[in-house]
């Protein structure tokens, strides 16, 4: 049976994650941040057994804006959630921010190459020129 999991970024995470093809991020740093940032949201997104992707995400210190500060799907050969990764983590950060009553989901100094996947997710530069998707908008 065919099944998408979000779990915390634990050690079997961080383990299948050093296994990956030329990852952009260091996902260590995540054990560290989790231990400061007390409201954070750490996703693992998996299918069944296959890692497809891994999330960070945390609020600032109001609670009104939550910023994903990583996001990254599995690089190199195609996983059964290409081009998925983004959509998932997005469902699980909207549904965490209403939780903690956040106003605005905010992507975290964006790489160029992401902008257009999180604009056709329906995120917008604001005026300070910051990515933003208002957290009471339906997640396209």
């Amino acid at each position: 049976m065919s099944e998408v999991r979000f779990e915390p970024i634990d050690a079997e995470a961080l383990a299948v994650y050093q296994s990956w093809d030329d990852p952009i991020f260091s996902w260590e740093d995540v054990v560290v941040w989790k231990a400061r940032e007390p409201l954070s949201l750490d996703i693992a997104i998996w299918f069944e057994q296959e890692l497809c992707g891994l999330c960070f995400a945390n609020p600032n210190n109001s609670r009104q804006r939550i910023r994903i500060v990583r996001l990254e799907g599995k690089p190199g050969k195609v996983h059964p959630l290409k081009n998925r990764i983004a959509a998932l983590a997005l469902l699980a950060i909207d549904e965490f921010a209403r939780i903690i009553g956040s106003q605005v989901i905010e992507v975290q100094e964006p790489m160029p190459g992401a902008i257009p996947v999180y604009q056709q997710l329906g995120f917008t530069f604001d005026v300070q020129g910051r990515l933003v998707l208002p957290v009471e908008s339906e997640v396209s």
